[in-house]
């Protein structure tokens, strides 16, 4: 039955008024950290636990009115973030770095777990295919509109071959997209079916495309601008994509290993080693997403475990988690960028996403998908976050000349993307009639599942 217009008001303002308790709540708690000088640790455990009050209430907030609960958590963020009103300052908001790695890991966790082996080989091709149309279109557009419209963006310089590797690096930025926000939609909105199966596999293997072909683009800007440190690249692909399949092997077997033997309190166990994966892989300089995929992948296809209790283990903690995670992504949003560089961040977003649906189509046609596929996947592939924002802080350190403007622009496109891309990924698993049926699937069902029917 869908709802009136009068429940949903009433589920609203129910979401709403906690919301805005919590927020009267820490706007008393800022007077006293002003009043009182509160220690580095405390500033942190304060902003953290309103992050998690305040993008939980949000989350339930945005569900009320057919909005992924993404989206809740993000806005609450963006509301309390220090670009806005400044409740939560930069320095409370120093521990972050632990949430962000865990989520990231969990997240990719959930996604190796939901590849499954038989279904990887039997639509290898189709995932190559849209991979390769959609990813080389978008790095082709946004170059192309990148020195066309080179005299509106005034960090280009007259010279073609500076302006031709400026805009091959954000051109290749701008290939990228959101594997955390992909596999939290479908996961929230327990989406089964071609569209949720085929973005999910595109998007992990773009995530691999992208660090390699960044590398080579960072590589050959580097050669052309005389900053070239000697580094052999190949051997950084080896160690940074071969030592992070390799360690997630490790975490895989380890996993398999506890499960199969012990196999109690699931919950704990996969926080404390998405907590070991994310602190392996940076200081070891590997890509966390890419080694807890692969445990995942490892757990799922090769051990003789069950993955399904996995995946159980994963849903008790994925409510705090993904609260925390992306309300604290959206403390980030920097409104005043995007204040200041909205003409530009409009177009290139406008760009992109023509690119995005260009290139998916022409994938989706060559591979003969099915007619939903071919109509809603580029959808999901519309959202950027810290894949983007890691590689436009590379550039801005790297070429200190003209990177820290790039990155302002591509902070301030993130801003956009952020914000609609769950919206659009959500409205288009609905459309495509594959919202709710993994309800029964093990994986796909959040911990904060709530009976209400989500509309959107």
């Amino acid at each position: 039955m869908t709802p009136t217009g009068s429940t949903v008001t009433q589920r609203l303002t129910a979401r709403a008024l906690p919301l805005a308790l919590a927020v009267g709540m820490v706007v008393l708690l800022h007077q006293v950290a002003l009043d009182h000088a509160l220690t580095r640790a405390q500033s942190a455990t304060l902003a953290l636990g309103f992050l998690l009050v305040g993008g939980f209430v949000g989350g339930k907030a945005a569900a009320a009115i057919g909005l992924p609960r993404i989206t809740g958590y993000l806005l609450a963020g963006v509301l309390v973030g220090p670009h806005l009103s400044g409740l939560l300052t930069k320095e409370m908001l120093a521990a972050g770095k632990a949430v962000e790695g865990l989520a990231v890991a969990l997240i990719a966790l959930t996604a190796g777990g939901e590849l499954r082996l038989p279904w990887v080989k039997k639509h290898a091709k189709r995932l190559a295919v849209i991979t390769f149309c959609e990813l080389w279109t978008v790095a082709a557009v946004i170059t192309g509109v990148m020195l066309v419209g080179s005299s509106l963006f005034p960090f280009v310089p007259e010279d073609l071959a500076t302006a031709a590797v400026i805009a091959m690096v954000f051109g290749t930025i701008a290939v990228a997209n959101s594997p955390t926000v992909t596999i939290a939609v479908i996961a929230e909105t327990r989406s089964e079916g071609p569209v949720a199966r085929t973005a999910l596999g595109v998007t992990i293997l773009k995530d691999v495309a992208i660090i390699i072909l960044f590398a080579i683009a960072l590589a050959v800007a580097k050669d052309a601008l005389g900053a070239a440190s000697g580094g052999s690249l190949g051997m950084t692909l080896l160690r940074e994509l071969g030592g992070s399949v390799v360690a997630g092997l490790v975490f895989g077997v380890a996993i398999g290993l506890f499960l199969r033997f012990i196999g109690r309190d699931v919950a704990v166990f996969v926080l404390g080693i998405c907590f070991a994966m994310w602190q392996t892989a940076t200081a070891l300089h590997l890509e966390t997403l890419l080694v807890a995929l692969t445990a995942g992948f490892w757990v799922e296809n090769f051990s003789r475990a069950k993955g399904e209790d996995l995946i159980k283990g994963i849903e008790r903690l994925s409510l705090p988690v993904y609260a925390l995670f992306f309300a604290a992504a959206g403390t980030k949003v920097d409104l005043g960028a995007l204040q200041t560089l909205w003409p530009l961040a409009l177009m290139l977003t406008a760009a992109r996403g023509l690119a995005v649906w260009a290139g998916t189509r022409l994938g989706t046609q060559l591979v003969g998908a099915e007619p939903e596929v071919k109509r809603y996947l580029w959808l999901g592939f519309i959202s950027q976050a810290g894949v983007s924002l890691a590689l436009a802080t590379i550039v801005a350190r790297t070429f200190p000349a003209w990177g820290d403007e790039v990155q302002a622009l591509i902070v301030a496109m993130i801003a956009i993307h952020e914000l609609i891309g769950p919206i659009g990924f959500q409205w288009a698993l609905s459309r495509a009639g594959e919202v709710g049926r993994a309800s029964d699937a093990p994986g796909h069902a959040p911990a904060d599942a709530d009976p209400e029917p989500n509309t959107g």
